[in-house]
């Protein structure tokens, strides 16, 4: 079934890994590439002098080159004149150049622009610019002027989370400018000629413009998506729908909608090629229709951005035509390992993204195991040539989906149970019947609006009917699976192991691509394991932007949670912060879920972890949910489903141990009238104390609630406080750091969030009493580990990250 693998996967496979061990830790460039020049050119040198190549040598100079680009390129300095250094959350006067077509955004649209002059001074360097609602977006190619304020581009610095800031440097952009309904944003001209970039950035914006005239919906959502990449119309129930039913690759513009342009054009160029007597006497039509459709499917590729699944497919469709030319067998494992390269050497970025692994993996598994499959199955006898090719349509749909798992579980956390019935449901309305109209149309539309509606109008009622079933489809029940899953190095073990047992000979395949296998199954029981219990108190606070979130591993190895952040439109911190964040630590549930009160920044990522990590208890301030359908509501409606107790101040204030450590329950007390009270008045105010040591999380509390609250907390000893209150007006009263004398002060607050938090004043009366002050805004995660004698405080980013405090 097996065929031996063509010289250039093993080069494309350590260079892959060179690029890998960079991105765990910095190589020093200019070594690595001077070792990687003198092993190519060794290389080089003996291939001339014994006629053939070193395959071991030639690896070594790719996983050298592979370290080395991509500790070169991170190393880079930013110019002196670029924007990034006047992203300091203020306003500023901004001129720039619009380089990049309109997107939608969750609060009016996004573009591109690079600036010019900043303040009069001259500067550099892109910026994502946020538009309001209403706002017109500029045309592409102009120079604008307005006043925006700068923030520089943050994410998540978490253990276990995803790296937005870096991805988001790997594309150059290190600036976010948004623009208020005041910011004078107004057209002076055009700008310098940006050569084709600049054209195609204008024909997107063109069909931006005709796809703005189709009924509001997610059917024009969807076909955003697939003409122009663009997602950001899709809701979040809809997006989170393909993802647990295994089919978002269809919302990513990848190597199969490249591929349906491809052979349509191909198709259809043979036909009226053929039809030229004169031509197809003197050139043969299958060759010159094969190279003829690169132009198409190149100008899609463009037009959609130019995704690397794009790129990817379009290097191996130019390898199959030029194969074609040469009269040479076409080895599409060889062409999958050549695209490999030349992105890994153009891009060093890019095989660290999710789209990039997941689009490489995926066609490597048709390539090695899907097809032969497929041939298998047609050759069957008695089934038919029908049912055979339907069963060979499973079985790659079976073959992709069952090879894409490990990093579905590493990425999404999912198992996505529904992904074979989805995908034969759903691959071939969409990318048969919704994909085509919605190019045509698109096409279309460049050169006659009115009749390019028309075609996009018809593909919008079956792409809407896509988006329907995708969600009919995810809430079924059983459909997915949230779990932990295994570890970036057990993933990779798993598919060393697959390529091991695909591409050997078959004399040390099975013994050698076992023994990986077993590695790999030994290290994910291993780290499955929860970790032993070690007798100390560990708390991080989280980094969730503007909201509060902090995980507490007792000293008999208990969990508790106190909030979960939110409040950030469709993103569930529960999901994508804190429950990866858990399952990163060895941490599969979660004993002890508390809420402080029912504000979205606090309790918006509490449903998650009470559906999927089975909570033990779910601790609330009393107060019933006054907004249904909200966080709070459903936390609650959770809890009475799954049969979880709850427990409210008049149960906790019974409390003064909890695995090994002290609890104390500061607010509110038992019996108090919660519904007199301000919201943030009624925070839970909890304590954890282990030996002379405490940490206090007293949520949003107010400074009313701070003197109330002062006079009955234990003196002397080694505190810490998480900052009532996100470190807002008048919060950290000097009535509370006097009594507990905290030796450091938490502020979880969001990089240039809009409540000017930690507030200047309350910094101030922290350090006036000794304390040490962190910021998750600028620090990241604080983990904060106790013995019993004092606090160990180790922020995430150290040293931290550029963001003006107010």
């Amino acid at each position: 079934m097996t065929a031996p693998a063509p010289p250039l996967v093993w080069p494309a496979a350590a260079l892959l890994l060179g690029i890998v061990l960079a991105d765990a830790r910095a190589w020093p460039a200019a070594w690595a590439l001077l070792a990687a020049g003198l092993a190519l050119a060794g290389v080089l040198a003996q291939g001339l002098w014994r006629g053939r190549l070193s395959l071991l040598g030639l690896c070594l100079g790719f996983l050298l080159l592979g370290g080395g680009l991509l500790s070169w390129q991170r190393a880079q300095p930013l110019a002196s004149d670029h924007l990034r250094r006047h992203a300091d959350n203020q306003p500023h006067a901004l001129v720039a150049q619009v380089v990049g077509a309109p997107q939608p955004a969750r609060f009016g649209s996004r573009v591109l622009v690079r600036a010019l002059a900043v303040d009069g001074q001259p500067a550099s360097g892109l910026a994502s610019l946020n538009l309001p609602q209403q706002a017109p977006a500029p045309p592409v190619g102009r120079l604008v002027t307005l006043q925006a304020r700068l923030k520089p581009v943050t994410g998540f610095a978490n253990p276990g989370g995803f790296d937005f800031a870096q991805y988001m440097a790997g594309q150059d952009l290190y600036v976010q400018a948004n623009a208020g309904k005041r910011a004078g944003l107004r057209e002076v001209g055009p700008g310098p000629p940006g050569g084709l970039g600049l054209w195609i950035e204008k024909q997107r914006q063109r069909l931006g413009l005709v796809l703005a005239g189709l009924p509001a919906g997610q059917g024009r959502a969807l076909i955003l998506a697939l003409v122009l990449g663009q997602r950001g119309e899709l809701s979040g129930a809809a997006r989170e729908a393909f993802n647990v039913t295994g089919t978002a690759h269809l919302l990513a513009i990848a190597g199969l909608h490249l591929g349906i342009v491809w052979g349509w054009s191909c198709l259809v160029l043979r036909w009226l090629l053929a039809a030229w007597p004169g031509l197809a006497l003197r050139w043969p039509v299958p060759k010159l229709a094969a190279s003829l459709a690169l132009g198409p499917a190149a100008a899609y590729a463009l037009l959609a951005g130019g995704s690397l699944p794009t790129t990817r497919a379009l290097i191996m469709a130019a390898c199959l035509v030029a194969a074609l030319w040469a009269g040479r067998p076409y080895r599409s494992l060889g062409a999958l390992a050549l695209a490999a390269i030349m992105i890994g050497l153009t891009w060093p970025e890019a095989p660290l993204s999710v789209s990039f692994q997941l689009s490489f993996t995926a066609v490597a598994a048709i390539l090695l195991l899907a097809v032969p499959l497929m041939a298998w199955l047609r050759r069957r006898q008695g089934l038919g040539r029908w049912w055979g090719g339907l069963l060979a349509w499973l079985a790659m749909g079976a073959v992709i989906g069952v090879a894409l798992w490990p990093l579905t579980v590493l990425y999404f956390h999912n198992l996505p149970w529904l992904s074979l019935p989805a995908n034969a449901l759903l691959i071939p309305l969409v990318a048969m019947l919704v994909l085509p109209l919605g190019l045509l149309g698109a096409s279309l539309g460049l050169f006659w609006p009115a009749g390019g509606s028309l075609l996009l109008g018809w593909a919008a009622h079956p792409a809407g009917v896509a988006v329907d079933l995708a969600q009919y489809l995810a809430g079924l029940p059983g459909a997915f699976t949230y779990l932990a899953g295994p570890s970036p190095t057990v993933v990779a073990l798993i598919y060393a192991a697959a390529l091991l047992a695909l591409v050997l000979p078959r004399a040390v395949r099975w013994w050698l691509a076992g023994a990986v296998a077993g590695l790999a199954l030994a290290l994910g029981v291993i780290q499955a394991s929860p970790p032993p219990p070690d007798g100390r108190l560990t708390v991080w606070v989280l980094d969730v932007g503007q909201g509060s979130a902090a995980v507490a591993r007792l000293p008999q190895g208990q969990v508790l949670v106190m909030d979960a952040g939110g409040g950030r439109g469709d993103l569930d911190t529960g999901q994508a912060v804190l429950a990866p964040f858990l399952w990163s630590q060895g941490l599969r549930r979660v004993d002890f879920l508390a809420c402080s009160h029912p504000h979205p920044d606090h309790a918006g990522g509490l449903p998650f972890l009470a559906r999927w990590l089975a909570p033990g208890q779910i601790w609330i301030n009393g107060e019933p949910a006054s907004h249904p359908g909200g966080p709070y509501a459903r936390l609650l409606g959770l809890a009475a489903a799954q049969g979880t107790p709850i427990l409210t101040p008049d149960s906790l204030a019974g409390m003064s141990e909890l695995g090994g450590a002290r609890l104390r329950l500061a607010w509110p007390r038992p019996g108090d009238d919660l519904l007199a009270r301000k919201e943030n008045d009624r925070s839970l105010w909890l304590g954890l104390g282990l030996g002379r040591t405490w940490l206090w999380l007293p949520g949003d509390a107010g400074p009313k609630i701070e003197r109330a609250v002062a006079p009955g907390l234990p003196r002397g000893g080694r505190q810490i406080l998480v900052a009532p209150h996100h470190g807002g007006k008048d919060s950290c009263t000097s009535q509370l750091l006097e009594r507990i004398q905290p030796v450091a002060v938490v502020y979880s607050a969001g990089c240039g969030n809009s409540f000017g938090m930690p507030r200047a004043d309350s910094r101030a009366r922290a350090l006036a009493v000794g304390a040490q002050t962190y910021t998750t805004a600028r620090q990241g995660c604080l983990k904060l580990v106790s013995d019993g004698q004092d606090w160990q405080v180790t922020p995430r980013l150290d040293p931290p990250r550029e963001c003006r405090l107010p």
